[in-house]
C-alpha cells in the first residue's frame, strides 16, 4: 500500500507540474485561476512539483526494489507536504485570492483530495 501512494503522489504532483511548465497561462485560464499574463511563478512551481515528484518516484521504487537504498521524501515527508499544500489554499480562499466559480470548485476539489490522501499516508505511516 505505502508504494502505491508514493506511486500516487508522484503520478499527482507530477502532472501538475508538466502542465505548469508547458502551459501555465493556459491552465491558470482553464482552472478559472488568477494569472496576471505572467508565466514565471506558475513554471517556478511546476519546476518544484517535478521535483517533488522525482523524491517520490525514488522513494517507489526503493519501496519495490528492496536493492535500492536510494531514498526519496517517503510518507512523511508526502503528509507535511500536502498539510502545507492544504494551508495555503486554504489561505487563498480565506483571503478570496479567486474570485471565479469554477476556480473556487477547483481549489475545494484540491484541498478535499489532498487532505483525503494525507489521512491515507498517516494511516500508513
Amino acid at each position: 500500500m505505502v508504494d502505491q501512494l508514493l506511486w500516487l503522489e508522484t503520478l499527482l504532483k507530477g502532472s501538475i507540474g508538466l502542465i505548469m511548465m508547458v502551459a501555465p497561462i493556459t491552465a491558470a485560464k482553464i482552472a478559472g485561476l488568477p494569472h496576471n499574463n505572467s508565466a514565471f511563478w506558475a513554471r517556478l512551481f511546476g519546476a518544484s512539483l517535478i521535483g517533488i515528484a522525482a523524491a517520490f518516484a525514488i522513494e517507489g521504487y526503493a519501496q519495490v526494489n528492496a536493492a535500492i537504498t536510494a531514498r526519496g521524501l517517503g510518507l512523511g515527508g508526502a503528509v507535511v507536504i500536502n498539510l502545507i499544500t492544504i494551508l495555503s489554499l486554504l489561505g487563498t480562499l480565506i483571503f478570496k485570492g479567486v474570485a471565479s466559480r469554477r476556480g473556487l470548485l477547483l481549489i475545494w476539489l484540491l484541498t478535499a483530495l489532498l487532505a483525503f490522501l494525507m489521512l491515507l499516508e498517516i494511516a500508513n505511516l
